[in-house]
C-alpha cells in the first residue's frame, strides 16, 4: 500500500521538483497551498505535468494528484497517515504554516531558503521532529507558452540532487541524507552565497532591463559580467573563510552561471527578485555576503550594485514593493541605518553614501530588452 506524503506548498519546489526525487510507485501526494485556483485546478485535474530539462530536453512527469486543499480547508486529524510533510512556503510564511501541523505524528521537512525556518517551526510546534533540506535545484513556478496550453499546472525543472538533514524518515526515493553540520556547511553554504546571491543579482538586473526571465538577463554581455564578478568575489571570500575544498567551490561556481543561462527553465525575474527587503537582510545573501567580502578584504564591487539593484527593484506585486519609495525618499545615510539596520559610519554603509548615485546611474543605463 503507497504511503502518504504532504506538500505545504504547491508552488516551484512542491509542486515542480519534490515529486522527481519520490517514488510513486511508494507514495502519494497530497497538497496544501495557499494560491485557491492552484488548488481547484489541482482537484480538477486529478493530476499535473512537471517537465525535468535533461541535455538540453525536457523529461515529462505526470504527478497524481491524491488530494489538494488550501490551509483552511486542510484536517491534520485525516492525514496522521502521513510518513512526511515538506515545507516550500517561503521563510516568511513557515511559523504560519508550520501550525498546521500542530500534533503531528510524522516528521516536517524544511525546504526553505533559511535553515532558521527550522528553530521557528520547533518554537511554534514544541518539538524536534522537524529537519534542514537543500535543494540543489532551479525549479520555475511556470512553464513556456507551449506547455501551459496543454496543462496550466505545467512546471519546469531541473535534475537537481535533494540534500536532507539525517532523520527518522520512511521516505523511498533518490535524496541525499546527510548529518546537519556538514550538509549547512558543504551545501548550504555555497548555495546560500554562489547560488543565491548571483541568483537573485541576476534577477534585479534582469528587472531594470524589462527581462520576463533569468536566462535572458545572462544573455546581456554586461549583465553576465557583473553576475560573474559577484560570483568570483563570493568565491574569493568562501575560500578563504570556509573550509570547503576549492575545486568543488569552483565547480559550484560554474554550475550555477550554467543553470543561470539555461533557456529550458523559464525561471521568472519576479520570482527569483521577489522580497528584496528579505533578501537585505544583515546576515543574508546581499547585505551579509558583502559584509564577509570587507571582513575578509575582498572588495565587494560588483555585489554593491547587486545591493542597489535590489533597491531599485518595482514590481506592485511584489510585498516589499515599497522599498523604492523608502530608498528615493530617505538620505542615503538614514536608510541604510533604519531600513537596512547598518551602524552609522561602518565600511558597507560608507560605500554605499559613497557609490550610491553612480552606481543607480550605471544600473539604470543598462539597456531595455527588445521582444
Amino acid at each position: 500500500m503507497k504511503t502518504k506524503v504532504l506538500f505545504m506548498g504547491a508552488g516551484a519546489i512542491g509542486r515542480g521538483y519534490l515529486p522527481w526525487t519520490l517514488d510513486e510507485s511508494k507514495h502519494e501526494f497530497v497538497f496544501i497551498d495557499s494560491n485557491p485556483k492552484i488548488v481547484e485546478r489541482m482537484r480538477q485535474q486529478g493530476s499535473y505535468s512537471t517537465y525535468r530539462v535533461k541535455d538540453e530536453a525536457y523529461e515529462h512527469k505526470r504527478v497524481q494528484v491524491k488530494a489538494a486543499y488550501t490551509p483552511a480547508e486542510f484536517s491534520l486529524s485525516e492525514h496522521q497517515d502521513a510518513v512526511a510533510c515538506f515545507f516550500s512556503v517561503g521563510p516568511r510564511n513557515a511559523e504560519k504554516a508550520a501550525l498546521l501541523m500542530q500534533g503531528a505524528k510524522f516528521p516536517l521537512i524544511m525546504c526553505e531558503n533559511e535553515p532558521e525556518t527550522v528553530t521557528v517551526a520547533k518554537r511554534a510546534l514544541g518539538h524536534s521532529n522537524i529537519y534542514f533540506a537543500v535543494p540543489d535545484v532551479i525549479t520555475s513556478n511556470t512553464a513556456p507558452a507551449h506547455l501551459l496550453e496543454q496543462d496550466p499546472l505545467a512546471i519546469t525543472t531541473e535534475n537537481g540532487v535533494q540534500f536532507i538533514e539525517q532523520g527518522p524518515f520512511e521516505l523511498h526515493g533518490e535524496m541525499t541524507l546527510l548529518p546537519r553540520e556538514e550538509l549547512l556547511r558543504h551545501q548550504w553554504t555555497p548555495k546560500l552565497y554562489l547560488h543565491n546571491t548571483p541568483h537573485c543579482i541576476t534577477a534585479y538586473l534582469g528587472a531594470l532591463m524589462g527581462c520576463t526571465y533569468v536566462h535572458e538577463a545572462m544573455a546581456h554581455p554586461k549583465a553576465a559580467q557583473l553576475v560573474e564578478g559577484a560570483m568570483n568575489e563570493m568565491l574569493q571570500a568562501l575560500k578563504l573563510q570556509w573550509d570547503i575544498p576549492h575545486d568543488f567551490l569552483d565547480w559550484y561556481a560554474q554550475k550555477e552561471l550554467s543553470r543561470f543561462r539555461c533557456q529550458q527553465l523559464f525561471d521568472p525575474v519576479a520570482r527569483v527578485a521577489r522580497e528584496p527587503l528579505r533578501k537585505l537582510e544583515l546576515h543574508g545573501r546581499l547585505i551579509g555576503a558583502a559584509q564577509m567580502c570587507l571582513t575578509l578584504g575582498v572588495l565587494p564591487q560588483n555585489l554593491l550594485k547587486g545591493i542597489v539593484g535590489a533597491l531599485l527593484f518595482e514590481d506592485v506585486h511584489d510585498p516589499d514593493h515599497h522599498i523604492r519609495m523608502m530608498h528615493e525618499s530617505m538620505p542615503t545615510a538614514d536608510f541604510n541605518r533604519y531600513v537596512l539596520g547598518l551602524r552609522p559610519g561602518e565600511p558597507l554603509d560608507l560605500m554605499l553614501q559613497d557609490k550610491m548615485a553612480a552606481i543607480t546611474a550605471e544600473l539604470r543605463s543598462l539597456p531595455r530588452r527588445t521582444a
